[in-house]
């Protein structure tokens, strides 16, 4: 029942990069743990990601888990350094600047190859390791900014539904009594931000002009704990699997403040805050293989199946109003626990590598990933709530497309002895939005610029890294006369790695 109380946003809010949740699950989703842009080891991070058709690094497990059979010696790693995000958002003539930064570590762990005594198959790599897929790191703000619209009313349009579909006698009285739209209408009605108009009818008690304040911090990670296989048939030909566990760790709080324009209004401001808390775990697989064509040519082919992950949200709002006689008013929300299923899309890697002799490597790779494989289903569980996810799952397929991504890396080897190493690289993945769904442009791209050395049996590396993407932001929710605002995304890393050949 209380999920199909509050109000299914459509696509437009997804576009909006979840303003104002009052659906914790949604077609966000997909997006959030579906379209990913992950960090590596400092050799991969700054090769652009580019590494497909590569290998004897821990990263290949998150792209071509054939690369370890390329392994001829164990391999101890560990890769950790400064996340930070920084976020533009743009409404109307009003720009705003927050950033945010966090320590990560973006990849470690080991991977033990052994002798066969089969000559065919001479080596056998077995790896485990642990890879920060996504940070979800960001703060968005703006402030300052006069419009004639207000978010109560969506809660005014609330109201206006007829209590009699749920089963209730009287709209006051359920309002009242949190039984209806327990995370929105409810609340305003308990706060006085919604006034009865007549018998039937309701009005917000928001006067003229209001001045909106909109701050939003969001944290976590899509984690991975990763074990693989590879190995290599006569020198040309490697095959290789991965078992990702990912694991997710998601908060979000929202605060939404309206304050009255005129001095004379009896409500001076509103606020309206959301949390959001999600974890759950899943399972994928990682396939792949690598031939090598000549003594320069090398290509492979890799795909990942769709990963399964169970989720547990806790949701819960507040509304909390101030009047001209230095009254205030607060109404809190119950906290729901919704548990779900998120299946990701699967996606499938193309790549081929030059191999410059002593010089070094040039690697490219191309990844396809349909994003309306992404669905959401209930779990069957202790706390799901029977819900069918069907608006949200019609949303995805008539909303998202597939994502075309490019990648390209380059390595070259320097010094007497080849001890040094420089690396660049980049690439841009394509809009999942369809058509004209989004004004803002959706397309992400990236750069990458590092180096290493390699002392005997020890090699360090370092890797700087940044992203950068644009997405359509509905400042006052997805149904108000607003036009979207826009936030400009960058994300950048600054990685180090020791590692140790076994």
């Amino acid at each position: 029942m209380a999920m199909t109380l509050r109000v299914r946003w459509g696509l437009t809010v997804c576009l909006a990069a979840g303003a104002f949740h009052l659906q914790a699950q949604n077609e966000t989703d997909v997006l959030r743990y579906g379209w990913l842009d992950p960090l590596s080891s400092t050799r991969v991070t700054a090769m652009g990601g580019s590494f497909g058709a590569l290998g004897a690094d821990l990263s290949c497990m998150g792209i071509n888990p054939a690369g370890l059979g390329m392994y001829r010696r164990g391999d101890l790693v560990m890769n950790a350094g400064v996340h930070s995000a920084s976020t533009t958002s743009l409404w109307g003539t009003r720009q705003v600047d927050a950033a945010r930064a966090d320590v990560v570590a973006s990849n470690f762990g080991v991977a033990l190859t052994y002798p066969s005594v089969d000559a065919d198959w001479p080596f056998f790599t077995l790896a485990v390791a642990h890879q920060n897929r996504a940070p979800f790191t960001q703060q968005v703000n703006i402030d300052g900014v006069t419009t004639e619209a207000s978010v109560s009313d969506l809660f005014v349009s609330q109201a206006l539904d007829d209590a009699a579909i749920y089963g209730y006698a009287s709209t006051d009285e359920a309002l009242s009594d949190g039984l209806i739209y327990g995370y929105g209408a409810s609340l305003a009605w308990r706060t006085g931000l919604l006034l009865p108009d007549n018998a039937n009818l309701y009005a917000t008690a928001v006067e003229g002009a209001v001045s909106v304040d909109r701050r939003i911090e969001r944290e976590g990670r899509l984690a991975e704990t990763q074990i693989a296989f590879g190995t290599m048939f006569q020198d040309r030909i490697s095959i290789g699997a991965t078992l990702g566990l990912p694991k997710v760790s998601f908060e979000e709080t929202s605060v939404h403040t309206e304050a009255s324009v005129a001095s004379d209004a009896d409500l001076r401001d509103w606020r309206y805050e959301e949390s959001l808390s999600i974890s759950g775990r899943g399972m994928l697989l990682r396939f792949g293989v690598l031939a090598r064509v000549s003594d320069v040519l090398r290509v492979g082919l890799a795909h990942q199946t769709r990963g399964r992950l169970t989720l547990l949200d806790t949701y819960a709002t507040a509304i909390r109003t101030s009047w001209l006689d230095a009254t205030e008013e607060a109404a809190t929300s119950p906290t729901s626990n919704s548990e779900y299923l998120m299946l990701t899309p699967d996606r499938s890697t193309v790549s081929a590598s030059v191999l410059m002799g002593k010089l070094g490597v040039l690697n490219a790779d191309y990844v396809r990933s349909d994003m309306r494989r992404g669905e959401l289903r209930d779990s069957g569980g202790f706390l799901s709530s029977g819900y069918d996810f069907e608006a949200e799952n019609a949303a995805v397929d008539s909303g998202y497309r597939v994502v075309h991504q490019a990648r390209v890396g380059i390595e070259l080897r320097v010094g007497d002895d080849n001890q040094f190493r420089i690396r660049g690289g980049g690439g841009m993945a394509t809009s999942p939005f369809v058509g004209d769904a989004v004004q803002s442009d959706a397309n992400r791209y990236h750069v990458s610029v590092g180096g290493g050395y390699r002392i005997g049996n020890v090699h360090f590396g370092v890797a700087w890294r940044t992203a950068w993407h644009s997405e359509d932001y509905y400042f006052m929710g997805a149904f108000s006369p607003e036009p979207a605002g826009q936030l400009q995304r960058r994300a950048s890393s600054l990685l180090l790695s020791a590692g140790l050949r076994l």
